[in-house]
């Protein structure tokens, strides 16, 4: 097991902080579980794909804070078996976005996925989040499903995005935490009023 200070806890795994020197570890985690990649990318993970998660920051010319990777790893043998990136202070003052969440293929179905949300959601909001963002690939059904049953509403999407093979429409979502409205965001954050692109 990585011997991290431990950012979040559930009852069965911790997230750990990576940095660039973990990039084989991920690599392995990427290569064992290549669905996200092949539903996105049309294509597995390839050689090399763990070091461009690990540098991988949104564009240099948007407003945002610290970006962070995090390892989800079993408490019984270390194993991962998930990862969380995400952003902090994106586009505006108290948008948290989320990167990337993956859960092992084998823990499908079985809650870790939630469990894990509602931990990071707990973090975000302890540090100041008022709202979180993320967008997703609109042909991933299961995780369309997965973001609306959680409370991400969609405010926009994205056409024409390519990724590696592929080209996606994206929706981007937005979960809004305590009193704050989808109108308080859309306010500070006008590129993602829908008839924008």
């Amino acid at each position: 097991m990585l011997e991290r200070p431990r950012m979040l806890e559930g009852a069965r795994w911790i997230a750990v902080a990576l940095g660039p020197e973990d990039a084989p570890a991920l690599q392995d985690f990427l290569e064992a579980n290549p669905l996200y990649s092949e539903i996105c990318y049309g294509r597995p993970w390839l050689p090399g794909d763990a070091v461009k998660e690990l540098a991988d920051l949104p564009p240099p010319d948007w407003p945002q804070g610290p970006s962070h990777w995090w390892a989800v790893l079993d408490r019984g043998d270390g194993g991962w078996i998930g990862l969380i990136t995400f952003t902090e202070e994106l586009l505006a003052a108290h948008v948290w976005h989320i990167g990337l969440f993956l859960v092992a293929t084998a823990e499908h179905g079985t809650g870790l996925a939630h469990e894990m949300h509602e931990a990071w959601v707990a973090h975000a909001r302890r540090n100041g989040a008022r709202w979180l963002r993320l967008g997703v690939v609109c042909s991933n059904a299961r995780a369309t499903a997965f973001w609306q049953r959680a409370g991400y509403v969609e405010v926009r999407q994205r056409h024409g995005v390519k990724y590696g093979e592929l080209t996606h429409s994206i929706s981007v979502r937005i979960k809004p935490l305590g009193d704050a409205t989808i109108e308080e965001h859309l306010a500070q954050v006008a590129r993602e009023w829908p008839e924008t692109d």
